[in-house]
């Protein structure tokens, strides 16, 4: 399954490339840490997977995916987040086919159990 991490902060987005590294079925095709980089790097990739922090700088994750729902893509997404999730984000998220919210300081346990359960096609 191809995968693109789209996040910021680049600490953490090394952080997910070596976790990501090591979760087998997943193959990492690209990360991005803008909203146009990481819309122009979706719609190149065409990935399976999109792990999608939800604030950007600059930019927005939901906007990212709606932007790639529109194209016509319909890759799964899994959104990664330090905020709290708001209602009116899990109801975008939910209508634009959001998997799972995931909150950055839990750290990435239930996340990787998450990517292997989609791999895994439950």
């Amino acid at each position: 399954m191809n995968i693109v991490v789209v996040e910021d902060s680049p600490v953490l987005q090394r952080m997910l490339l070596s976790t990501l590294a090591n979760v087998p079925g997943l193959t990492v095709v690209g990360a991005a840490s803008g909203e146009a980089e990481a819309v122009a790097l979706i719609l190149r990739e065409a990935p399976d997977l999109v792990l999608l922090d939800l604030f950007l700088s600059p930019g927005h994750g939901l906007k990212v995916l709606q932007a790639v729902r529109d194209a016509g893509l319909t890759c799964q997404a899994l959104v990664l987040t330090n905020e709290p999730i708001h209602d009116e984000y899990r109801r975008r998220g939910a209508d634009l086919g959001v998997l799972a919210f995931h909150d950055k300081g839990d750290g990435l346990g239930r996340l990787v159990l998450d990517l292997k359960r989609v791999i895994a096609g439950g």
